[in-house]
């Protein structure tokens, strides 16, 4: 007997097929779900020094660009000689990452010493330490017995003893041992970032026109025309706010120097590269700066603690207000209440990395879904301003009620010109 195929049982098999086969993969997804998000943060732990090189190429691109440019005018022929321009790249590459370098190394060799020298004055001066608290708790609950009591028994707990120093602090050796491995680890993944962002700076245009490339070769015209309105987009919200907010944190940390080296404030260096660091994230910066340079000086000079913290509100209140909008301007666009979601979410996911990118890449999701909304309203006919939504919404979506004809008394009632009359009108004119 001859069997006939049947193309649509066929075609309803093979969607049967698929359905049964993508739950049957869901279902071994989520029992070994543990397995596969370690494969996942494995596969990213790999990829961090090109995560690396990716953000230091996107840092260093703008000084590279306006190296280049001022390396150009050195070619004043009308006729650019053959290989000129692959110098000035490789020179204006060299130049621009020397700078980054010195930078780095910079503020390490400025905030490393000064950290151990801190931590060695705090152990060395322990006894005056507590001493100096001690006044200070009898001073202030001097009219409340019972924390007083409470607080100099805490206090009291503290034994000087080496042995029971060493027990207390054996936890935190270990932590500082496992901590320093993973230092170790990021300066590898920086070194291998560095080296690959050097190759990303000079095959930029190359790699460039090959993403160019697989996007036009895989996307139609009108959905490829929108990638590429979003990259630049994209790449004028992130590098206008990262330049803005680099450049407004080191003026910062600079007034801050400033500042604390005039109040005679000890560790002047490094409580201002440290305030000037944490400055580049929005809205958590200063009090991540702040926190813990201030129980610093509290150790090492509690009257000064004071003035260091006045100090500090004053100088993010002049940078919130008056340094960061001119320099930052509306780079952003995005509401404050939406600036604080993003950093609460980013940092709790990505760390201090997600903290530094939640507003640009926020502000970038924001642009795009009021973009989006605001097209929709228009294709309504409806206006896009915020205020006109403010009040109650149900009368657009209410019919215009129904006219009733006239009535052939209103008819006589209106003033309306007859045809000999129109006509009058229309020759004057003409004459």
């Amino acid at each position: 007997m001859k069997i006939y195929a049947n193309k649509k049982y066929q075609t309803i098999a093979v969607y049967a097929a698929v359905v049964i086969a993508v739950n049957v993969l869901l279902v071994l997804a989520l029992n070994n779900i543990s397995d596969i998000l370690e494969s996942i943060y494995n596969f990213f732990n790999v990829l961090q020094p090109v995560t690396w090189g990716l953000v230091i190429a996107f840092l260093t691109n703008p000084v590279m660009e306006r190296t280049s440019k001022l390396l150009q005018r050195f070619n004043k022929s009308e006729e650019k000689k053959p290989g000129f321009s692959k110098l000035i790249k490789a020179v204006s590459v060299i130049i621009t990452e020397l700078l980054f370098l010195g930078i780095v190394t910079g503020i390490v060799a400025i905030v490393v010493p000064e950290l151990i020298k801190s931590v060695m004055d705090i152990f060395d001066n322990a006894g005056s330490i507590v001493e100096s608290v001690q006044k200070w708790i009898n001073k202030i609950f001097r009219n409340y017995p019972s924390l007083e009591k409470s607080a100099t028994k805490w206090l009291s707990d503290f034994n000087t003893d080496v042995g029971t120093i060493y027990d207390k602090l054996k936890p935190m050796l270990e932590n500082i041992l496992s901590g320093a491995w993973g230092i170790v680890t990021v300066v590898k993944n920086f070194l291998l970032g560095f080296i690959v962002s050097v190759y990303m700076l000079c095959n930029k245009e190359k790699l460039l026109a090959q993403i160019k490339k697989i996007i036009i070769s895989m996307t139609r015209k009108r959905t490829c025309e929108k990638l590429m309105s979003a990259f630049e987009q994209a790449n004028t919200v992130f590098s206008g706010f990262i330049t803005g907010k680099i450049i407004d944190s080191i003026i910062i940390g600079l007034i801050c120097f400033i500042g604390l080296t005039i109040m005679s404030m000890p560790y002047a260096t490094m409580i201002s590269v440290v305030i000037g660091v944490t400055n580049i994230i929005p809205f958590f910066g200063p009090l991540f700066g702040a926190v813990p340079t201030g129980l610093l000086i509290l150790l090492i000079a509690p009257k000064k603690c004071i003035i260091f913290i006045i100090f500090v509100v004053v100088l993010q209140q002049f940078d919130g207000n008056i340094l960061g909008p001119k320099i930052l301007g509306d780079s952003t666009g995005l509401p404050g209440f939406w600036v604080l979601i993003s950093l609460i979410l980013f940092g709790g996911l990505f760390g201090f990395g997600g903290m530094v990118f939640a507003v640009p890449t926020s502000a970038l999701a924001y642009s795009f879904i009021r973009g989006s909304v605001e097209n929709k309203l228009r294709k309504k006919n409806l206006p896009v301003s915020t205020e006109y939504y403010m009040n109650n919404v149900a009368h657009l979506y209410k019919k215009p009620p129904e006219r009733t004809p006239l009535t052939a008394e209103e008819l006589m009632q209106l003033d309306i010109p007859s045809i000999d009359e129109v006509n009058e009108v229309s020759v004057a004119s003409e004459e």
